[in-house]
């Protein structure tokens, strides 16, 4: 699959995040392979490994890009060496940054779909990000049904044919963006996470678990780096501003 164009401009300079900056940056996965290879020159030995267990190259490349692209992207930030940094992750596997440079509040989540990837990048608090190609599902309504609240999953079934799937992708991208930013599985919260979903409508949290604290502690943005693509972010902070841009790999 050809690498999607994304529509996001890109940043000429080396970024600079102030403490109300949401920043989410857009890449392929299908560069060429001289990119390909820097992107795997600034992975730990860990990650190759990972990247290694996967049976087709495909999964391979994708793993190699995104994770080296992430590595560069934090780099930009902390002005220091990809190769450095070193991660760990929550007991839910929600990754984060520990050793020197996690002096420096850093929250950031990656997310891919297809040839497309997403990393979302904040110094306020947890953020998550998701993106899917849009597609037809031929169990859209049985997904619903069993993933989404009974008034989604009507709202839903109600939409003409040719609405339903962004209407889907926006449900679920914006669902699992919260539950990403919180470190919740999907199984366990994704009908008890309410969202709007109409093209029409903006990103927005409806309602989340009891135990979860108000909506208006949450800023939730729909993101569309490229045709064919949707995506969401959510982020702790109602007040804070989105920036997007194209990630060019150097």
């Amino acid at each position: 699959m050809a690498e999607p164009a994304i529509i996001w401009p890109p940043l000429p300079a080396s970024p600079s995040l102030d403490d109300r900056q949401l920043h989410v940056w857009a890449f392929g996965l299908n560069p060429d392979q001289a990119a390909i290879s820097r992107c795997a020159a600034v992975l730990s030995a860990e990650e190759t490994g990972r990247a290694a267990k996967f049976r087709l190259e495909r999964d391979q490349r994708r793993f190699t890009v995104a994770h080296g692209a992430l590595r560069s992207i934090l780099a930009g930030y902390l002005r220091c060496d990809p190769t450095t940094l070193s991660f760990t992750q929550s007991p839910r596997g929600k990754p984060s940054l520990e050793g020197p440079e996690a002096k420096i509040p850093l929250h950031f989540n990656l997310t891919h779909s297809n040839e497309m990837a997403l990393v979302a990048v904040t110094s306020i608090g947890p953020v998550g990000v998701d993106v899917e190609c849009i597609r037809p599902l031929n169990d859209a309504s049985g997904i619903a049904d069993r993933f989404f609240s009974p008034r989604e999953s009507q709202g839903l079934a109600a939409l003409p044919p040719g609405e339903k799937p962004p209407a889907f992708f926006n449900l679920w991208t914006r669902k699992e963006a919260w539950l990403k930013a919180t470190g919740q599985g999907i199984s366990e919260s994704l009908d008890k996470v309410e969202v709007s979903f109409l093209p029409t409508q903006p990103a927005r949290l409806i309602s989340l678990p009891d135990d979860a604290g108000p909506t208006s502690d949450w800023a939730l943005f729909d993101l569309k780096p490229a045709a064919g693509f949707v995506g969401a972010a959510a982020a702790w902070s109602a007040a804070i501003e989105l920036h997007c841009w194209a990630w060019l790999e150097r």
